[in-house]
């Protein structure tokens, strides 16, 4: 019993993953409470592309080290590609208003994501100070990283990134079993994993907040607890295949991480400076 409790055997749920959503997103009273937990988590992951904007806007610096960048456009790439297989599939007003409106939504939205995170990488390529944040390392003592490197690096990351994903996926029903609706929750948790050692480094260097900014991390702990909580999860609601203890202890693992971020960066001091553009620093 207890051996089944740590190890459950969910093989079963991974059949007909789309049926899945549509039958919890279709338009009725008992789901509204769904729509609004996806509503919640399609917000809160916008304002994580949209804070780190704002301040690259204003302060000429991507907050995320750039292999993230490159690592999630393959996944949304890959998420487009699959709403819009499934969009084929289930197209017609009476399957839409059974749920397969959420096929539409995200053929629409992703590619939304998909040019902010172009946007990130286009940067970092271009801003020599990124180039050597990301890829300084890769060049002998004294070299500087040159923008055809840069570009070379970030495509190759991204091409590894996409064959690697997909290979995952196909293990979990590919494309046309919407596999990767099953990953996304992991997908947020990069934002607190993929960026503490970064952001540490830079704390180190500058002695200040720069390169992150409170109303991030603020962004980051709310949008992957909202993975996990029971009640909030999106994911949660729609599927028992996540309704384990090891997902649940995941979840909570890295929203312990944000916190721990959104700490070290309330220590750093205020950055109360007036920028060059005469704004101040994203809070």
């Amino acid at each position: 019993m207890g051996y089944q409790f740590l190890v459950p055997n969910y093989l079963d749920y991974l059949q007909d993953f789309p049926l899945q959503i549509m039958q919890n997103m279709s338009f009725e009273k008992g789901h509204i409470m769904n729509i609004i937990a996806m509503c919640l988590c399609c917000t809160f992951g916008y304002l994580l592309y949209t804070v780190a904007g704002r301040m690259r806007k204003r302060e000429d610096l991507d907050p995320y080290p750039v292999y993230l960048h490159c690592w999630m456009i393959t996944i949304d790439t890959i998420g487009t590609m699959t709403f819009w297989r499934l969009l084929y599939l289930y197209h017609t007003p009476e399957q839409l208003m059974n749920g397969a409106w959420v096929f539409l939504f995200f053929s629409i939205g992703l590619p939304v994501w998909i040019s902010m995170e172009a946007r990130s990488i286009h940067h970092d390529i271009k801003s020599a100070v990124a180039r050597e944040q990301n890829f300084g390392r890769l060049v002998k003592k004294g070299e500087v990283v040159t923008e055809q490197q840069a570009r070379f690096w970030c495509y190759g990351t991204i091409a590894v990134s996409f064959f690697v994903n997909m290979y995952a996926l196909s293990m979990l029903g590919g494309i046309k079993n919407c596999a990767i609706f099953i990953i996304w929750p992991f997908t947020n948790y990069v934002f607190a994993l993929w960026t503490w050692r970064f952001w540490e480094t830079r704390a180190a260097e500058t002695g200040t907040r720069k390169y992150q900014s409170m109303a991030l991390h603020i962004v980051i702990l709310i949008q992957i607890s909202l993975m996990w909580i029971p009640g909030l999860s999106w994911y949660l609601a729609l599927t028992p295949f996540l309704h384990t203890v090891w997902y649940y202890a995941g979840g909570i693992a890295m929203s312990a991480l944000a916190a721990y971020n959104l700490y070290k960066c309330a220590k750093l001091p205020k950055r109360d400076e007036v920028l060059p553009n005469g704004k101040k620093p994203v809070w």
